[in-house]
């Protein structure tokens, strides 16, 4: 996977979209000032959070959606319920459900010893948990489940039949949608989003997929498989 921060590859993803030529520096060590990532240089001004990136982006390049203002209130709408609904949904299921698995030395690329990776993962998972619950509340897994499956009904219903959720275009709003559900769908292992895609949501799984395949035609590898 290119990159485990789905608002990292919320960014990538828009600079591919745009032709915009880039250098990507993996590293969890260096942050922004503000002690954020993604963050960029551009022209040798640095820019923090993914949403102002791509605001300063799309000011510097000249870029623009071209959405009509229906569209542009939808487009607002489903951006915010992703980042932060969905978001802390998909949080909550891939790495305090499934800490162990999205710590282990596959998933991370941490070198370190299983029970080593073990120990971080229930203090990592501990942390999440405790800023999921902040978000979301107390929810058991079922009502975690139906707020995913709701929030991706959502998506649903707004990309229809359409290559891209306002067209055949790809918007800021799908680079979006795309970061959240690709980095977690795509781990290798079985979630709660991979049960809701595959069996309830094809037409957004084929979504995701179509982005991938066109985008991100070097990412081979096929997640999680069933056995």
């Amino acid at each position: 996977m290119p990159n485990l921060s789905p608002f990292c590859m919320k960014v990538e993803t828009f600079l591919r979209a745009n032709d915009i030529k880039y250098e990507a520096i993996g590293s969890f060590r260096h942050r922004s000032k503000k002690g954020l990532l993604p963050f960029i240089e551009l022209n040798g001004k640095p820019i923090a959070d993914s949403q102002v990136i791509i605001w300063e982006l799309q000011k510097h390049f000249s870029i623009d959606d071209k959405l009509v203002r229906e569209e542009r209130g939808t487009a607002r709408a489903l951006e915010r319920m992703v980042e932060l609904s969905t978001n802390y949904a998909l949080l909550q299921d891939k790495s305090v459900l499934n800490g162990e698995a999205f710590m282990s030395r596959s998933v991370s690329g941490l070198p370190l010893p299983t029970f080593v990776t073990n120990f971080m993962a229930k203090r990592f998972s501990d942390e999440i948990g405790r800023r999921v619950k902040r978000i979301l509340g107390r929810l058991t897994r079922d009502e975690l489940k139906e707020a995913l499956r709701r929030d991706i009904q959502a998506i649903e219903d707004v990309l229809q039949d359409k290559k891209f959720l306002f067209g055949d275009k790809m918007t800021v709003t799908d680079c979006c949608v795309f970061g959240q559900l690709a980095t977690t769908y795509y781990l290798p292992y079985r979630q709660l989003i991979t049960d809701l895609l595959d069996d309830e949501f094809p037409r957004v799984r084929q979504y995701v997929q179509r982005i991938r395949n066109h985008y991100y035609p070097e990412w081979k590898d096929e997640g999680y498989k069933a056995k």
